[in-house]
């Protein structure tokens, strides 16, 4: 037998050009930038739509949470202070919880900040007024009994009556002052007004007045030093608050009412509601637009402090309110709340840092994509002595 034996032939190797190597890469950068373009556009976007959803969670929350407290109101601050002349209609143009409460130092002043609406509300009686030790749900339920006794140190006026324990038994609840303000978190060089930064350049702090020291739920007698002057909705009427004749009672018995504008941060605080308001910047004022025919602002920018483009008691678009007018409690009132919150900082953080340092180079189409206006009417459903139609 034969074999054949075949032989390969060996081939010419032949490897890549600097041209094709060239052009490979060339077509692989190409390639991996447009995915790297799609990749980073994909998480931008994601990154808004997640801070847009988180804050505007966030504001539908703080809302709800501003509709429930408004409608306990018994009676909200409006504008009703008369002129000089008193044939004019009520409304001198001045927010009455300035006039009232914010000017004479009855609330606090805190720094770059405006007071937006206060009003009265109803809460429960403490729980150091029951006999027993009660729990929350006894009282709810009914199942309570006040002691016979107010507790000792319970204030009593200079005949050693219980005037105020027979007020408090009778109307079963205390009054409570409620005051929202909006609170800047930069300032117009762009720096934080507070020692730690809120997200957003403006929040919006709760303040309440209790009558009674703030220290434990349980607490009964201890008589808070900035409120020993109950409001009399029947008489002087809520307005009317703290009367001057009270006033002087109570300097005659040695026992005078503090003012909380000089007390420092001896006095109540305020707290933080929700954060990421949108609010005036240094060229870029954000006045609120007139309320409806028949309705006030709650509040405004008091004389003296810094909001920019804000003059006085004009109101800023990030936290509003229009307050039908009424001038006593005997009528309901209803409120129109509205919010513009900003997912600017959460969404797009360099533009954030960019605006607050300067507004001005910040194209307001930029910043009118992350605002989340919000607003809504609320009916104020605590009445008193109100005629039946």
């Amino acid at each position: 037998m034969f074999f054949k034996i075949f032989r390969r032939r060996p081939s010419k190797s032949r490897g890549f050009t600097l041209i094709e190597l060239l052009v490979s890469l060339l077509i692989a950068s190409i390639f991996l930038l447009a995915t790297g373009m799609i990749v980073v556009e994909t998480m931008r976007l994601d990154r808004e739509e997640t801070g847009r959803t988180q804050v505007q969670a966030e504001l539908t929350q703080a809302m709800e949470y501003i509709q429930q407290d408004l409608a306990e109101a018994l009676y909200i601050y409006n504008d009703t202070e008369r002129p000089s002349d008193p044939q004019q209609p009520p409304g001198d143009g001045i927010p009455d919880v300035i006039q009232r409460l914010y000017a004479p130092g009855w609330i606090r002043r805190p720094d770059d900040a405006i007071p937006v609406v206060a009003f009265w509300k109803l809460e429960p009686i403490p729980q150091g007024c029951y006999a027993g030790n009660p729990t929350l749900q006894d009282i709810r339920r009914g199942n309570a009994t006040l002691l016979n006794q107010p507790p000792l140190g319970f204030p009593r006026d200079q005949n050693g009556r219980n005037a105020d324990w027979d007020t408090l038994v009778s109307r079963r609840g205390i009054y409570t002052l409620v005051v929202y303000y909006l609170r800047r978190n930069y300032n117009n060089a762009g720096n934080p007004t507070g020692r730690t930064p809120w997200e957003g350049n403006a929040r919006i702090d709760r303040f309440e007045l209790l009558p009674f020291n703030t220290e434990g739920q349980n607490n009964c007698a201890g008589r808070s030093p900035f409120f020993r002057v109950d409001p009399d909705p029947f008489q002087e009427g809520f307005l009317a608050w703290p009367s001057q004749q009270a006033l002087q009672r109570l300097q005659r018995e040695g026992t005078p009412q503090e003012r909380i504008a000089d007390a420092g941060n001896q006095g109540p605080r305020l707290t933080t509601l929700v954060s990421n308001i949108f609010s005036s910047r240094e060229g870029s004022p954000q006045v609120a637009p007139a309320c409806p025919q028949g309705y006030a602002f709650g509040g405004g920018r008091p004389n003296g402090v810094t909001f920019p483009g804000l003059g006085d008691n004009q109101n800023d678009v990030g936290f509003h309110v229009c307050v039908r007018q009424s001038v006593g409690a005997d009528r309901p009132q209803d409120v129109i709340i509205n919010i513009t919150a900003t997912a600017m900082e959460r969404a797009n953080p360099g533009l954030f840092r960019r605006y607050i340092r300067n507004a001005t180079s910040v194209d307001i189409s930029e910043v009118s994509r992350y605002l989340l206006p919000m607003q809504t009417r609320v009916l104020a459903r605590g009445v008193i002595n109100r005629q039946l139609s």
